[in-house]
């Protein structure tokens, strides 16, 4: 077989709808941007990824950023590369790109996309193969108070769409939020439970003062409470051995990974291929965590159809994802990008089969979203 190189990169930037408006502990959005991200290999495959962030406020990143750092800076790196050796052009973007971790994991979806397709193979068999062909999904609850959360949460179990969930806080004072938590697992008890996410907004103290309350309340898990720097608090809150500690925001790196086992700070380790700069990285920090007997959740950063199966792909690939998904992206968006939308059926979201990510691009969906703006593009 010849050599297949990388030929051409390009992105654009679109800005899609939402179901409802969502709230996180710092803003309600309506709309959620993408950098759509397309490779075209030398044997003519394209393959697609997409890069998108819960806001600037959450990692530094934006779609902007992303899509600055793939035109001017990803892009020239890879040009002409072999698109074989994924590892080497992975360590290549770590080596003279610092940080961007958003970025680099778009550029690495659809370098795994167009392999995956080259070779005829679902992307998860790049990845070491499944352990599963679906993930259970858990929705986020986010209306803005416990009896829409509530209402909501009940309306889907009797459904059979989603039978768990989580909430987001931090919008309000958290002894505040920790009541209106308690209020939303009373509300459910015997139907469903909840996990509760502060994304970094409380203190020790609070967190501390409220674990006997949530333990009582049956709440699933606490992700993130404190800030992200803040590894001797959750190791604090972790030993208190009530609700188990999810870390997220403190979680990004490899290298982040191993802090959290060691200082024994995370009973979950919450796994999201944008935040580790891609589904390699994402892979590795699930074996660390499978080392020191941690389990793993699929975490989200509210993807399109194209991201949420890259997601799939590499946590169904993950023998100690014990705590289900989050991926509930496609059907929390008014629309989507792909001519057949990942599904989520009985609680449960199912592995696509087909070659790369196993889902075809919708032009006339990327032309309807697309920003008014020039695409960044770069080939030779």
């Amino acid at each position: 077989m010849s050599v297949i190189k990388i030929k051409r990169i390009t992105t654009e930037l679109l800005d899609i709808p939402i179901k409802r408006p969502h709230q996180f502990s710092t803003e309600k959005v309506a709309t959620k941007s993408f950098v759509l991200t397309r490779m075209e290999l030398s044997n003519g495959v394209v393959g697609i990824g997409e890069g998108t962030t819960p806001g600037i406020w959450w990692n530094g990143e934006s779609v902007e950023t992303m899509k600055l750092v793939i035109d001017q800076y990803a892009a020239p790196l890879l040009l002409d590369e072999e698109a074989d050796y994924i590892e080497r052009l992975l360590q290549k973007l770590n080596r003279q790109i610092r940080g961007n971790a958003f970025a680099k994991a778009a550029v690495e979806m659809a370098l795994f996309d167009a392999l995956g397709k080259t070779y005829g193979v679902p992307v998860h068999q790049l990845l070491g193969g499944l352990q599963q062909d679906r993930i259970q999904v858990r929705w986020a609850l986010a209306s803005g108070t416990p009896e829409g959360d509530i209402e909501e949460a009940k309306s889907y179990v009797h459904s059979g769409t989603y039978t768990n969930f989580k909430t987001k806080s931090g919008h309000d004072s958290p002894g505040e939020d920790a009541l209106r938590n308690i209020r939303i697992a009373e509300g459910l008890n015997g139907l469903s439970t909840i996990g509760i996410d502060p994304n970094g907004s409380w203190d020790r103290i609070t967190s501390m003062k409220w674990m006997d309350a949530f333990f009582d309340a049956g709440i699933d898990f606490l992700e993130q409470p404190l800030p992200p720097e803040d590894i001797e608090g959750l190791a604090c809150l972790s030993s208190m051995k009530k609700v188990p500690i999810m870390a997220d925001e403190s979680l990004a790196s490899v290298q982040d990974a191993l802090r959290l086992a060691k200082e024994k700070a995370a009973d979950i380790f919450s796994l999201k291929i944008h935040k580790s700069g891609g589904m390699k990285n994402t892979v590795k920090i699930a074996g660390i965590a499978e080392s020191a007997g941690i389990a793993c959740f699929g975490g989200t950063s509210l993807e399109s159809s194209i991201g949420t199966a890259a997601c799939v792909h590499a946590y169904a690939s993950i023998p100690n994802l014990n705590y289900g998904s989050e991926l509930f992206g496609p059907a929390w968006l008014a629309d989507d990008l792909v001519k057949n939308p990942l599904t989520i059926k009985d609680g449960f979201i199912f592995v696509p089969e087909d070659p790369g990510l196993g889902v075809e691009l919708d032009e006339k969906k990327v032309e309807e979203y697309k920003r008014k703006e020039e695409k960044g593009a770069l080939s030779r």
